[in-house]
């Protein structure tokens, strides 16, 4: 080999050998570059709020859904941050609608929202939430010409979350608290780990409570009301024999038993009231249990010998009983306080406006039925109005809200609106203290909110034809 190729084979190795190292620096700085790229994303999204729904991340919903002060900080109440109900709706995919459940109008500073057959409704500056539940009507009855089907007045629970719901920027924001009850949903909230995990009710069905307990039943057989278990960690459960009860799936020292007894043939759950109404299998007969939610137990049984059982109140003070198809009213330590002799108690409330428990008017007085006639009582069980009219209360106004109860019509007290001539349509105002009528021959008896306050009205006939009446104010001209 001469002097000239060992030169050539000495340049070609040393080429080599700078080509080397330069791949080697190159892949040592994109390594470099890589970790910092990585450091510099961990950096980035360390603090960044993670949110979940039913498992799966949802990216770029956090300025949507969560309400922050001026400084872009979340901002948050012992531990609870504030959601937009309108955007949770849309997340959810939940009905979202302006005003109140029955209200008229398009109020942005309230709203309710649908789930199944339940409408919860919130308040701005309000902590009070209630829901409107109503009754399922088979489908295949309700489509039978040949049949008239009678649909339940709707039933309402009423919840204090101890906190307002905000207006901000034409939003109604609320806490989780009320998020939970008013989508049924399962919310929690980890401040260290900068996580919200959100669980409907499917997804705890479907992915804890069946694979917990293998006695679970499907949602699909009981009423939607019953799901709303789920959120507390419990769930109707059926034995061999088909009987139901409730029994945990998230406390593992009580899967293998029951909360409730799988003994009953009907379970209905009140949420507000975290009661179970149930009918036993053996004999048919109707009571209540009173739920500690928390600790997943039964704190108090009202057993009785009714056919039927029903709370009247939130605070269990009544309760409505049936027993040969008559109704009556105990007290909540069994004493009677109004006797099973009355045809019906309360009102359908899907025809009044100015309802807000259809049992108890006012918070003062009690409707009843008695031989095909209406008539009232006190929540003393004294007789305040005999049962005597065809009908209580104006429902068919047209001229403003409905009528049951006109309080403080003068010097404090209250008067009661009933139909005494059917035949002719004929309403009249009766004081509620002593029976007597103070106004009849009315057409029409109804409200109207005039700058925030309730005003009522009535149309009194002039002439024996009806053709003529004039309207009255109720407080005022009376």
């Amino acid at each position: 080999m001469t002097l000239i190729d060992e030169r050539e084979v000495y340049y070609e190795q040393e080429k080599k050998r700078k080509t080397f190292k330069s791949i080697i620096t190159a892949i040592i700085v994109l390594t470099i570059i890589a970790i910092i790229l990585l450091l510099f994303i961990k950096i980035r999204d360390y603090g960044k709020l993670r949110i979940y729904v039913d498992g799966e991340e949802i990216s770029n919903i956090e300025d949507i859904i969560l309400l922050k002060d001026n400084n872009g900080k979340l901002v948050e109440k012992d531990g609870k941050l504030y959601f937009s109900v309108r955007d949770m709706s849309n997340l959810l995919k939940r009905q979202y609608y302006n005003s109140e459940y029955k209200k008229k109008g398009e109020d942005k500073t309230k709203c309710q929202i649908r789930n199944e057959n339940e409408y919860t409704s919130l308040i701005s500056n309000s902590s009070n939430i209630y829901k409107s539940i109503i009754p399922v009507v088979n489908e295949q009855q309700n489509n039978n010409d040949d049949e008239f089907v009678s649909i339940p007045s709707v039933e309402y629970e009423y919840f204090n979350i101890g906190d307002d719901a905000k207006y901000v920027d034409d939003k109604i924001y609320a806490n989780s608290d009320a998020i939970g009850l008013a989508f049924d949903v399962a919310i929690s909230y980890d401040a260290k780990k900068k996580t919200i995990r959100i669980s409907t009710l499917d997804y705890i069905e479907n992915n804890v409570a069946k694979k917990m307990r293998g006695d679970v039943v499907d949602s699909s057989e009981y009423d939607y009301a019953n799901k709303r278990l789920l959120k507390y960690g419990m769930s109707i459960v059926k034995d061999e024999s088909g009987n139901f009860g409730v029994g945990s799936f998230s406390n593992a020292d009580k899967i293998g038993s029951y909360v409730a007894s799988c003994k009953y043939s009907y379970i209905a759950f009140n949420e507000a009231q975290k009661t179970l109404n149930v009918v036993t299998s053996n004999d048919g007969k109707a009571g209540i249990l009173f739920l500690d939610l928390d600790k997943q137990e039964v704190v108090n049984n009202m057993a009785t010998q009714y056919d039927e059982i029903k709370t009247m109140d939130n605070d269990f003070k009544y309760f409505i009983v049936k027993s040969q198809d008559k109704y009556g009213i105990i007290k909540e330590n069994g004493d009677v306080l109004l006797n099973t002799v009355f045809d019906d108690i309360g009102v359908d409330d899907g025809l009044y406006t100015d309802v807000s428990n259809k049992y108890i008017m006012n918070s003062k007085y009690i409707p009843v039925k008695q031989n095909g006639l209406w008539g009232l009582y006190d929540v003393d069980g004294n007789e305040v109005i005999e049962p005597q009219f065809s009908e209580f209360g104006c429902s068919i106004a047209q001229s403003g809200g409905s009528v049951t109860i006109i309080p403080n019509i003068s010097e404090n007290k209250d008067a009661a609106v009933f139909l005494y001539n059917k035949e002719k349509g004929l309403y009249g105002i009766y004081n509620t203290e002593t029976g007597e009528k103070i106004a009849i021959s009315l057409v029409e008896v109804f409200k109207r909110t005039e700058d925030g306050i309730d005003n009522y009205y009535i149309n009194h006939v002039l002439n024996k034809d009806n053709s003529k009446v004039h309207t009255l104010d109720v407080r005022k001209d009376l």
